[in-house]
């Protein structure tokens, strides 16, 4: 009996001790509970990337929301100096003929990102080029390689449906003109389905992406083009000066808020832009260094952009999580946590070993 006695004492003085040091890990480890940790959702990036014509109306509020994978665009060469003052995103210039962008390319290389070329039938692309689509794309696709840089097709309809599956091995990018029948939803998706489908099979990391213009109901545009998940990269849109709201609306629609993040705070960095330089002396700190703890960000992606016109300029948003210290007990600090634990399991320990030798001393008595 005192052998049974002795070897559950054991068991219970291991058990005992080994839950309370793995709680402590897990804690002491991350400095969060585990179950808080799983219930705050990542946010997410946006789903498909923009891509931009610039214009001096544009630009500003452009850097607020441009995100890394979007996409800056000039319309033509003579606009090329605009996109020095793009913050963020990757730049495109858009050439009408391959002999233009032979001849400019090697003195305007580091100026851009993307070679763009806008093939199609008319007066403004060579006869010989409108001849030969795909010849003409290969010479781009020389060009581009030869300045390391990414290739953008932007072909009319005619174009795309007879030489599109042919030229998507040489480029990177494929813009698909939509905006002429951008009211017409049925037939922009027997059109883009279908060819998309196509082109990736020719080219699976080719990026696709429809241009459509600002013009129209908004919240039908992008009701379109969520129609079109699971064929799109990216968005193309076609801007001017008189449709900058137009254009503030389309977009405040494709990339809604994000939602509220349990635990995180929302809104202070909005309504509370930093001091001017000049209202606080040379040598003076930081008032928020005698003001308040040190906070910890949570970098989250752009959201609405409308919403943000008197934010101070940035790419991407940081949420302020609550400091260590506050009432939220998912903001209680680890070591704290780690001592309560570990001596849980001590209180416990001596109280099962006092009752061993308790039980001990009895049998020897007997």
């Amino acid at each position: 009996m005192a052998k049974v006695t002795a070897f559950l004492t054991v068991a219970m003085l291991f058990i005992a001790g080994c839950v309370p040091v793995s709680m402590a890990q897990a804690v002491s480890e991350t400095g969060t509970p585990a179950a808080v940790q799983a219930s705050a959702p990542a946010p997410q990036p946006p789903r498909l990337w923009l891509d931009m014509s610039m214009g001096p109306q544009i630009i500003d509020w452009y850097n607020d929301l441009a995100q890394p994978q979007d996409v800056a665009r000039v319309e033509h060469v003579s606009l090329i100096d605009m996109l020095d003052q793009v913050k963020t995103a990757r730049r495109l210039v858009v050439f009408k003929n391959v002999a233009d962008a032979e001849e400019l390319v090697p003195r305007l290389a580091d100026k851009m990102d993307i070679i763009g070329y806008n093939l199609e039938h008319g007066p403004a692309n060579r006869p010989d080029e409108q001849a030969d689509p795909v010849g003409s794309v290969k010479r781009m696709r020389a060009l581009a390689d030869k300045y390391g840089k990414e290739l953008a097709l932007g072909p009319d309809r005619a174009f795309a449906l007879n030489d599109g599956v042919a030229m998507a091995p040489y480029v990177d990018m494929f813009v698909l003109q939509v905006q002429r029948v951008q009211t017409e939803p049925d037939v922009v998706r027997e059109f883009v389905a279908p060819l998309a489908q196509a082109l990736r099979r020719v080219n699976p990391d080719l990026e696709i992406s429809v241009q459509v213009r600002t013009e129209g109901d908004v919240v039908a545009i992008a009701d379109l083009i969520d129609s079109l998940e699971g064929s799109l990269d990216g968005v193309s849109i076609l801007t001017s000066e008189e449709t900058v709201d137009i254009a503030e609306a389309l977009v405040a629609e494709l990339r809604p808020p994000l939602p509220d993040l349990p635990g995180v705070p929302q809104g202070a960095p909005e309504t509370a832009p930093e001091s001017a330089p000049e209202e606080m002396p040379a040598n003076s700190p930081p008032k928020t260094a005698q003001t308040a703890p040190e906070l910890h960000a949570v970098v989250l992606p752009t959201t609405n952009p409308s919403s943000r016109k008197t934010a101070p300029a940035a790419t991407p948003e940081f949420i302020a999580a609550a400091p260590a210290g506050s009432d939220d007990p998912a903001s209680t600090p680890a070591w704290l946590l780690t001592a309560a634990l570990a001596s849980m399991g001590i209180l416990i320990s001596a109280l099962l070993a006092t009752m061993w030798i308790y039980t001990l001393q009895n049998t020897r008595k007997r």
